[in-house]
């Protein structure tokens, strides 16, 4: 019989929030990763989220396209999002709201300004383009999603073979 995953999650995600409060108060190591650094965020445990120096502003549930692309998110007040498969990172989303960039790109950029500085996207034929990142032991991906005017509004980074 068929469980719903996210749901599965969350009890998971509340006992480790009640059995490691400290360690979100641990020592400061600075600000959530940003940028570049969105890849490397991949594959992260819940330990290594939690060990963290910044709690998640929020955490919720998403359903996706299909009951299997259920997921939990946690969500920080800097408009990051990470994405939860069982019980590591598969991926992060920056909003429009995000200040930083990612090679130059940031937010309410126009496609061909993006493609100025990144070149063409590996999928040429999609309103939402993708581009590849350096390999993590699994492929990763950056794909983009523009507003009704043309402006960069998420970006998603995430391991493509799940």
């Amino acid at each position: 019989m068929y469980r719903n995953k996210a749901y599965l999650s969350i009890p998971a995600v509340l006992i480790c929030m009640v059995c490691f409060p400290a360690a979100a108060a641990a020592e400061d190591k600075g600000p959530l990763p940003h940028a570049l650094e969105f890849s490397e965020m991949l594959g992260m445990s819940a330990e290594d989220v939690f060990t963290g120096p910044d709690p998640p502003g929020s955490i919720f549930s998403y359903r996706g396209n299909t009951p299997e692309e259920d997921n939990v998110v946690f969500y920080y007040p800097d408009s990051i999002y990470l994405f939860w498969f069982q019980d590591r990172i598969w991926q992060v989303r920056a909003d429009e709201r995000w200040t930083g960039d990612v090679d130059g790109v940031s937010m309410g950029m126009s496609l061909q300004e993006i493609r100025k500085l990144w070149g063409p996207p590996i999928n040429n034929r999609d309103e939402n383009p993708t581009w590849t990142l350096p390999d993590q032991g699994y492929p990763v991906r950056i794909r983009l999603y523009f507003s009704d005017t043309g402006a960069l509004k998420d970006m998603y980074v995430y391991r493509a073979d799940w």
